[in-house]
Formats: structure tokens, C-alpha cells, sequence
């Protein structure tokens, strides 16, 4: 279904979607990147809170807290085995108490079940000047404590903590970490602090509800923007279609639009124009060669028709054997000039035939061993051998040997030579030659200088044309210079492909 719709629609679903997914998978990142931060934050809160309960702990000060720092935050106690503790059955885990009777001042009174390390909580009446809750002072390694007068007065170690606060698992709906602590007698409780997620959640269904928005809203103006763009960017294509779809054979001359911008449009629109140059140059050529091939196909058809119609006309007064050979010849050059069609139109199709191996130095001596109105004197022939079409290659050589034996003025010379892995031709005449301004010229189609306009000596123009483009498809090329001899060279170049 989508492939059925223009570019501009395909372009404009394809941008909308993986914007769409893109921004989708940011929203999520982002809703969890909020809420990652906001448990770390309340996590860090509960933690700090903990942290200064705790100091009270270190203080001397074991008691269970009552006052709530924030709203919602409470405080947990659990026992070694993870049960949840009451916070009397906390206090009176804790507070391990002992009884010590003291005697009068300066006096030292002890026993041996009373430890040696970390603060004593004291509770009851006054000691040293103190009072209730001080700390009673402890001689090191004797396992005796000073007390102040006769008092009796109770007292209980501080717990020890024993690793970090850690979080607790206490529901989805809060966060609560806790520290442990091991008491005297040798048993562990764990204090803990949980605060509840609802700002949390409040911020998350804040972010969410502006995602919620922002996203189709961005999406849609995405979607708009990439039709306008794309209409906009694809005018010049539409205007390129509509011009290409009104030239028909008739208005080859005319060209596509082509824009302002040096882009991928531009560069289409070159390119195609430049396609319409070589195809209304190509039209106009094969108009030409159409106009000029039906002029030298009428000529001996109207030459053997008049001779026919005078003879009958004239029966009695008409020389019929030469009427005949007049009439052999005018046809005799029209075969001539229909094998030199068929011959192009192969060629401008882009094949050679059958390709083999061709040793051209044999073809050369045969050509030139053909009976001519002048001596073809062959000065050169080294062994050549190329991949091509052997008749074609016949084709190109008697070419132009035929050419070069109807302009000289006493003999041809011709000289096949090898060099690295190209081989070279020259067919030279002591002729008029050919002037440079029309040296290209003459490798052009039913093209005659103006020495052999006449049938009978010119031929009719396709030689030459031929000759090049055998040379071309075989991956050569022909030219012509001033020979030494005083007329014309013709040069054709090869590469060796066989060694």
C-alpha cells in the first residue's frame, strides 16, 4: 500500500514514524531518568534523617524518636531475624540496664561484669556532679568505673553500629533504608527510617502529562514540516515530469527546466538535457541519413529505369547489350551501397558479430593482393594478431585501400606495424590530399569533398564512415594527415589484445 503512494507521502510517513518512535523511546528515557532521580533524592533524604537519629544514638541517647522530621517519614524497627519490632520492644532490647551501689566520693567500686569499652548511659539519681543520663568514666583495661557518691545508679551500654545504612524493602510506595546495630548482650536490631514516594509521583505524573502532549503535538508539526519541505524540494521534479512528458520527436530542441540549486535536482536536470542534446543530435542524423540514403538508393534505380524505358521505347535502335551492362552496373553499385547500410545499422545496434582471434597482418596481404586500377605496394606487415571480426576488420582495410587507389595519382603504399600493445596501420597515396578543415569531415556519412562528387569516382560517401566505426568498435579509432608521399595518410590504431 505504501509503495503505491508518491515520494512526498512515502518521505513524510517514513520522517513522522521514526521521529515518532524516536521521541517515544526519549519520553520513556526521560520519565525513568526523572524517577531514578527523584527515589535517589528521597532515598538520600531518609538516609540523612537516619544518619541524625543515629548521632542521638552515639550521643547517649537511646531512646525511640517521636518527633517526625517530614510528613509521612516514620521510623521501623526490626529484630535479627527481620521481624518488625514495636518501639517498646526496641526500648527494651536496647536498654540492657545494670545496677552499680556507689561509695562515697573518690572512692573506686567495680565488677567484673561490667565492660570496659564504649560509653556506660547512666540513669537515676546524680553522679559526679552530673545528671541522670551522664556518662560515668571508665578506668581502661581494669574493668572499674568512678563513681561519685553512695547513689545507687543504673546504666547500659551503647549499641555499635555494624556496616552502612541499606535500603529495606518496605513497599512500592516508599523508601526506606536502615542501619544495624549489635546491642551488648551480643543480639543485632536494625533502626530505620521510610519516607513515602507521593512527591515522586506527583512529579512523575507531571513529566508524563507534558509528554503526553508535547510528543503528538511535535510529531504533527514534524509531519507538517516534512510535507512542506519535501513539496517544495520535489517542485523542480514535478516541473522536470511535466516538461519531459510534453517532448515527443517532434520538439526534441526543446529542454527540461533546470534549477537554481547546485543539487541532486540540478544534476538530474543536466543530465537529462544533455540525454535530449544526444538524442536530438542522434534524430537529427538518422534524418540526415535517411534523407541521403534514399537520394543514393533513387539515383541507380532512376539511372537503370530511364535506360530501360529509352530501350523499350526504342527497340529497334537500342544497343541492348550495352543498355544491360549499363544497367549491371547502375545495379552493381546499389548492392554495394545497400551492404554499406546494412553495415552501419549493425554497427550503430553496438555489435561486432562473432569475435575471434584475427591475424590482420593476414587480412593486409590479402586485400592488397586484390586486383586494383593502381599497384598497392605493401612497405610493412609485422604479425598482428586481435580479437574482432574478421569481416569487418576485411571491411575497414579494403575501405580504405579502394579509397586511397581512387584518388592517388600513381600507387598506395600500405605498412602494418606493432607497438607494445597497440598496432598501427597507415595507408598512404600521392593524391591531392585532404585539407585539414576537412579531415574530420570526411568520416562523416554519404560526405563527399568536392574532387569526387561524382558517383562514378566518390562512390557514395559511406567508406570512410564505415571504416572509422569498425575501428571505434573495435576499440580503435582512424584519422587522417599528410602522408610523406605528398597526399594523404590514412592511420588506424588497435589495441593488441592477444599476445
Amino acid at each position: 500500500m505504501i509503495r503505491r503512494l508518491g515520494m512526498r507521502a512515502r518521505l513524510t510517513i517514513l520522517v513522522t514514524a521514526m521521529f515518532a518512535i524516536v521521541t517515544t523511546i526519549g519520553a520513556v528515557a526521560v520519565v525513568r531518568i526523572v524517577e531514578d532521580r527523584l527515589v535517589d533524592d528521597t532515598r538520600a533524604n531518609a538516609e540523612r534523617i537516619l544518619s541524625e537519629y543515629l548521632a542521638r544514638i552515639y550521643g547517649g541517647t537511646p531512646a525511640v524518636p517521636t518527633v517526625q522530621p517530614e510528613q509521612g517519614t516514620s521510623f521501623f524497627f526490626l529484630d535479627e531475624n527481620g521481624n518488625e519490632m514495636s518501639p517498646d520492644d526496641y526500648r527494651e532490647a536496647i536498654l540492657d540496664v545494670g545496677f552499680v551501689q556507689a561509695l562515697p566520693a573518690g572512692n573506686v567500686i567495680g565488677t567484673s561484669e561490667v565492660p570496659t569499652d564504649g560509653p556506660l548511659i547512666v540513669r537515676g539519681n546524680t553522679v559526679a556532679g552530673g545528671s541522670a543520663g551522664a556518662s560515668v568514666s571508665v578506668e581502661p583495661n581494669t574493668g572499674m568505673f568512678v563513681a561519685g557518691n553512695g547513689d545507687v545508679i543504673t546504666y547500659t551500654l551503647a549499641p555499635r553500629a555494624v556496616d552502612q545504612s541499606t535500603a529495606v524493602d518496605r513497599g512500592d510506595d516508599v523508601v526506606a533504608v536502615a542501619q544495624t546495630f549489635e546491642l551488648p548482650n551480643g543480639k543485632r536490631v536494625r533502626v530505620g527510617v521510610s519516607m513515602p514516594l507521593l512527591a515522586v509521583s506527583d512529579g512523575l505524573d507531571a513529566v508524563r502529562t507534558v509528554l503526553w502532549f508535547a510528543v503528538p503535538a511535535l510529531t504533527a508539526a514534524i509531519a507538517a514540516g516534512t510535507w512542506l519541505v519535501t513539496g517544495r524540494a520535489l517542485r523542480p521534479v514535478r516541473a522536470i515530469t511535466a516538461r519531459t512528458q510534453a517532448i515527443s520527436a517532434s520538439n526534441l530542441d526543446d529542454r527540461v527546466p533546470v534549477p537554481q540549486a547546485h543539487d541532486e535536482i540540478n544534476e538530474l536536470a543536466s543530465t537529462m538535457n544533455d540525454m535530449l542534446a544526444r538524442l536530438d543530435a542522434s534524430h537529427q542524423q538518422q534524418r540526415q541519413f535517411v534523407a541521403d540514403a534514399s537520394h543514393e538508393l533513387r539515383s541507380p534505380v532512376a539511372a537503370s529505369r530511364v535506360q530501360l524505358e529509352v530501350g523499350l521505347a526504342h527497340p529497334e535502335t537500342t544497343d541492348w547489350p550495352a543498355t544491360a551492362t549499363a544497367v549491371l552496373a547502375e545495379q552493381r553499385h546499389l548492392g554495394r551501397l545497400v551492404d554499406d547500410l546494412l553495415a552501419l545499422g549493425r554497427l550503430d545496434e553496438g555489435g561486432i558479430g562473432v569475435t575471434a582471434e584475427v591475424d590482420l597482418d593476414d587480412v593486409v596481404g590479402r586485400e592488397s593482393a586484390r586486383p586494383h586500377a593502381v599497384p598497392v605496394v605493401v612497405d610493412e606487415c609485422q604479425p598482428v594478431r586481435l580479437v574482432g571480426n574478421e569481416q569487418l576488420l576485411t571491411r575497414l582495410v579494403r575501405n580504405l585501400i579502394d579509397n586511397a587507389a581512387r584518388h592517388t595519382a600513381t600507387d598506395v603504399h600500405l605498412s602494418l606495424r606493432r607497438t607494445g600493445q597497440q598496432a598501427t596501420l597507415d595507408v598512404d597515396d600521392n593524391g591531392p590530399g585532404v585539407p585539414p578543415a576537412d579531415r574530420d569531415r570526411i568520416f562523416q556519412r554519404f560526405t563527399r569533398i568536392d574532387e569526387a562528387r561524382g558517383r562514378t569516382d566518390g562512390g557514395a560517401g559511406l567508406g570512410l564512415a564505415i571504416a572509422r566505426q569498425v575501428a571505434r568498435a573495435h576499440g580503435g579509432d582512424v584519422r587522417c594527415d599528410d602522408s610523406p608521399r605528398g597526399g594523404a595518410r590514412f592511420t588506424v590504431t588497435f589495441p593488441v589484445a592477444v599476445t
